[in-house]
């Protein structure tokens, strides 16, 4: 069987003959090895290093501020398309093209008109601060 390694920098393990080992990579056992590769990495953690170089869950930094307005972003996407098939669902758009929209129906899609407006204009680049906008009650079908 190939050696196993382990490497702080760059973190991850190596297996002898299958990927280059970096010069600065420790031996693992099997064992070791199996503790960390192929599971689920828990909760707010990232693999790292002990203070020996073994391999051992740390903390995960904090998100970066780039990384905080691309989830913002993809919040924000996520609003609007949800907004969308809630809106095209009701069949909203071509009932007032055909001139067959009730005045309720009108003033519940001018109010999820503002919403989407209103997430539309959210400014993701104060991420993580963010009030989002709250979306109206949705009518009972």
């Amino acid at each position: 069987m190939n050696k196993i390694y382990f490497s702080q920098d760059p973190v991850g393990f190596y297996i002898e003959g299958v990927s280059a080992v970096p010069s600065n990579a420790i031996e693992v056992s099997a064992d070791i090895y199996n503790e960390f590769a192929g599971v689920a990495w828990p909760d707010g953690k990232v693999l790292g290093a002990d203070d020996s170089g073994y391999p051992t869950w740390i903390d995960a930094p904090p998100p970066s501020h780039d990384e905080l307005i691309a989830q913002a972003e993809a919040e924000k996407q996520r609003l609007i398309d949800e907004t969308n098939v809630w809106i095209n669902g009701q069949q909203w758009p071509s009932k007032l093209a055909l001139g067959r929209l009730s005045e309720d129906e009108k003033a519940q899609f001018n109010e999820w008109l503002d919403y989407l407006d209103a997430v539309s204009a959210v400014d993701t680049s104060t991420a993580p601060d963010i009030e989002w906008p709250t979306p109206p009650e949705q009518p009972a079908s």
